[in-house]
């Protein structure tokens, strides 16, 4: 019973997608994935992600392409690229189709000289996460 199901998954696979080899990896240009059925897609996706130093504080910008479901953004920050602190919450609970623009300035108090890193974490109303790009400056 095992074989012919093997079979019948190997008979469909071929004449769906002209080959079934287990064993081989074909690339991401020979693969289709229709959004619709991705059950947990990111909630927002990032454009840009920028931080810049103005009058002794760090400007992180960030923009987002659509943003559904999404609960929050966090903005994080470490000293050294590593143990990442949220330093502030944005609450963004509406869904979007457009590009957003956000704006937060850093007035690093207690920040020792050298590189710091940002990134930006959204959250969904389900409290999945993803993360930005990681972006720095050298103060």
């Amino acid at each position: 019973m095992k074989k012919l199901i093997v079979l019948i998954y190997i008979a469909a696979a071929t004449i769906l997608f002209g080959y079934a080899k287990a064993e081989t990896a074909y690339p991401a240009n020979q693969v289709t994935v229709n959004a619709k059925d991705i059950k947990n897609a990111t909630s927002a996706i990032f454009e840009d992600v920028a931080v810049k130093l103005v009058n002794q504080k760090a400007e992180i910008t960030w923009a987002t392409d659509k943003e559904q479901n999404n609960k929050q953004f966090e903005i994080q920050r470490s000293n050294g690229g590593e143990d990442f602190k949220t330093i502030a919450i944005f609450f963004t609970l509406k869904d979007s189709r457009e590009i957003k623009n956000y704006r937060f300035k850093d007035e690093m108090k207690g920040v020792s000289a050298g590189k710091v890193s940002y990134r930006i974490k959204q959250v969904d109303l389900n409290d999945n996460c993803t993360f930005s790009k990681t972006v720095e400056i050298n103060i």
